[in-house]
């Protein structure tokens, strides 16, 4: 009896290490972005360098451009519908006190060379903490400590136009081993004039490191 009691548990503890954790595919991530790149591959060029203005001179909708951002991703395991999406949840933070993004969506992946690299692209809606609009620093009558206060602002905010963002992004990644990636990552958060006629956008880079729970896909 007691050989078979203890068979018995052995048998059930295997049948619970095969059957696959309600984690198995999904993933976390952090990653370490520039703030305002100045690189829109979808756009109609490629913009690395602007040419350098006169000290106290800015370019509209470059008002934050070359902060940092840190991005904490989730990614759900590969949906078994409409080309496998996982269903993403990501926080994207500006270290310098910038503007921050929070982000529902999805991402399609393929992969190529026996799963060691992969293509990825997606689409999300974004919500921000940063401005629609900023306060007008030229506005006539206010008192001087006030405007101050709003030039700084206008000097070192953008103003995006809505509080809503359309999220397309995409990355390539590399394995470095059965639970672990590092990706190249592009995000872009604008609304395409939808919701105002002021809509500079803004396009983050960076790189970010993947964890996968139990075995990816």
């Amino acid at each position: 009896m007691a050989l078979a009691s203890t068979s018995a548990i052995a048998q059930d503890n295997a049948s619970q290490r095969d059957q696959p954790s309600r984690w198995a595919g999904s993933e976390i991530a952090i990653g370490v972005l520039q703030h305002g790149s100045n690189f829109h591959p979808l756009g109609e060029k490629l913009i690395f360098d602007l040419p350098k203005l006169p000290a106290g001179q800015i370019y509209e909708g470059s008002e934050e451009d070359g902060t940092v951002d840190v991005q904490l991703t989730y990614r759900s395991a590969p949906l078994r519908f409409a080309l496998k999406p996982r269903l993403t949840g990501k926080l994207q933070i500006n270290t310098a006190g910038r503007t921050s993004f929070a982000s529902l969506g999805a991402e399609w992946r393929q992969h190529i060379l026996d799963r060691r690299l992969y293509g990825q692209a997606g689409i999300g809606l974004t919500v921000h903490d940063g401005y629609r609009f900023t306060p007008d620093p030229f506005q006539p009558g206010l008192p001087i400590g006030e405007a101050r206060r709003r030039f700084d602002i206008y000097l070192k905010r953008t103003s995006f136009g809505s509080r809503v963002f359309f999220n397309p992004n995409a990355s390539m990644g590399v394995r470095l081993g059965p639970r672990w990636a590092i990706e190249a990552t592009w995000e872009h958060f604008s609304h395409h004039q939808l919701f105002s006629g002021q809509n500079p956008g803004i396009d983050n880079l960076g790189l970010c490191l993947v964890h996968t729970f139990g075995r990816h896909r």
